[in-house]
Parts: C-alpha cells; sequence; structure tokens
C-alpha cells in the first residue's frame, strides 16, 4: 500500500494469489460496489452442516444460516484501508476486511464465486486444474472446388504436382478452407466468406496459409486452443496418402500445435459423382 500511496488511486483491490482463478465479472462488480462503500468482500454461502469439533469430536452443532465464506479479492477505498492498516500495523488479522469489522465500520458483501477456490493443498490443486480443463468445442467444415486446366493444385498447404489445379477465387485449397470453416464454427466466429469474402480483390489467389494464419491469430486472441484435428480429403486423384504427412507439419506449424494433434485421411467415391470422375477435390 505504501507503494502505490504516490499513484493517488482512490480504489484498491486486494488480492489472495492462492486463488489464481477471479473472473473479470466478480472483479467489475467489486469495483462497481465501491461507488458506495468502503469495503467490499466476495463471500459464498456455506450448504453444508457446520459442527464444532475437538479432538475429532462434534460436540456442537452451528446454525449455518449467517455463516459464508470470505473471498478475495477485496475491495476497499484507499484512504480507508491504508488508514486502518497504519493504525494496526503490529496486529494480526485473518484477512484485510477484519479490520473494518474489528472497528465495527461497514462491510458489503457481494456473491463470490466457487470457482474462485484457494489453493491451499493438493486436493485443491487437482480441483483447479480440472476447472481449467475449459469447455471442448467442435466444428465442422466443408470445401469442394472443381479441377481446371492452368492452376496449380494446393492441398492442405503445400503445392501437390498434377495435371489440374482448383478453381477460385483464392488458391482454392479445399483442405485449409474446411480447416478454416471448422476452426470460425467451434468458436463461433462466423465463415470463411464472411471474413474473406470472394468479392474483396486483396484475397485474388492468396495462399490460404496466410489465410488460415489469420484465423489462428483471431481464435487466439478469444482464448481459444486448438485439441485436435480431424480431416477427410475426398479425390479420386491424386492419392492423398503420399502427401499426408508433409500436409500434416505444414497444419501444424501454422496452428501452433503438435503433428500428433492432427490426422489426415484419404478418400475416394469410387468413381461415382464430380469427385469420382475427377472433376473436383473436396
Amino acid at each position: 500500500l505504501k507503494k502505490i500511496k504516490k499513484m493517488n488511486c482512490k480504489k484498491v483491490l486486494i488480492h489472495d494469489s492462492a486463488r489464481p482463478n477471479p473472473s473479470k465479472d466478480l472483479v467489475n462488480k467489486i469495483i462497481h460496489n465501491l461507488k458506495k462503500n468502503h469495503a467490499v468482500v466476495p463471500v459464498i454461502k456455506i450448504n453444508d452442516a457446520t459442527k464444532r469439533a475437538k479432538e475429532n469430536t462434534i460436540f456442537k452443532n452451528i446454525a449455518r444460516n449467517s455463516l459464508r465464506f470470505a473471498q478475495t479479492p477485496q475491495g476497499f477505498t484507499f484512504k480507508k484501508i491504508y488508514e486502518k492498516h497504519h493504525k494496526n500495523i503490529n496486529t494480526s488479522f485473518d484477512d484485510d476486511s477484519a479490520l473494518f469489522t474489528n472497528d465495527e465500520e461497514k462491510v458489503v458483501t457481494i456473491t463470490g464465486s466457487k470457482k474462485n477456490l484457494k489453493i491451499t493443498d493438493k486436493e485443491d490443486l487437482n480441483i483447479f486444474k480440472s476447472l481449467k480443463k475449459g469447455k471442448t468445442y467442435s466444428g465442422i467444415g466443408f470445401d469442394i472446388h472443381r479441377l481446371v486446366k492452368g492452376r496449380k493444385l494446393y492441398l492442405g498447404g503445400i503445392k501437390i504436382p498434377f495435371a489440374l489445379g482448383l478453381q477460385g477465387h483464392s488458391d482454392a485449397d479445399p483442405v485449409l478452407h474446411a480447416l478454416i470453416d471448422s476452426l470460425l464454427g467451434a468458436c463461433k466466429l462466423g465463415d470463411i466468406g464472411k471474413l474473406f469474402s470472394n468479392k474483396n480483390k486483396k484475397y485474388k489467389n492468396i495462399r490460404s496459409t496466410i489465410l488460415l494464419k489469420k484465423v489462428i491469430e483471431l481464435i487466439k486472441s478469444k482464448n481459444f486452443s486448438i485439441n485436435n484435428i480431424d480431416i477427410n480429403v475426398i479425390a479420386q486423384k491424386p492419392k492423398i496418402k503420399k502427401y499426408s504427412k508433409k500436409m500434416i507439419q505444414t497444419i501444424s506449424k501454422i496452428c501452433e500445435i503438435n503433428p500428433n494433434q492432427i490426422n489426415i485421411k484419404g478418400k475416394t467415391t469410387e468413381k461415382l459423382g464430380l469427385i469420382g470422375k475427377e472433376k473436383a477435390i473436396a
């Protein structure tokens, strides 16, 4: 507090580093409630039966209706908390809000979060790790392009020697286009047409590796990360197996993930339809 006094701040939040998971919403609520209060503490209700015990023996039941678990961060007007710490410099308290209750001053409570747990022992740490795994989202992408003369063939970010290439506004790489759509879909960020319109001249003949890099930057900015990628390349010719390893290496580098997190499979349509007649690749 002495260090930041010269900054002339009006409010201060004091946090226990043993609680590594406070939410942005919780912090904002504390700050908001400091507009009309000098001390704000997040608390959670106690749902378990509460007992007083001695030497492994319960000797008293405690009514839990008015009991709360106090959390951090705890918010204070700077002047007040500074004065109280200065006044009680040689006195120990359980937390900063106790300085106010000790002086019989008002401490306002707001609803805390069970996810804002305190890591005290190994079991707490394991619970925290399970929380941080977060939710998993899946996305599906599909793309198909017609094979034509006079175009280079790009699949999975690599150039493949072939008599025909794929028609499209960009390099027409259906593998990366489908991957981009699946990533955007999983993250609820639209689709490839929304981000890279084929009406925009700057994307004319652009390599899809560049587009994928932009999408990776976008999803990272939204705090998403890729767990794994599974791709089906549907083509009568060329045979995909020969090039799948290099595709995986290229995609893993762009997506900043390990190659073993990517799987690419080549499929034919048994000479059925446009793909089977070697007129398209999907």
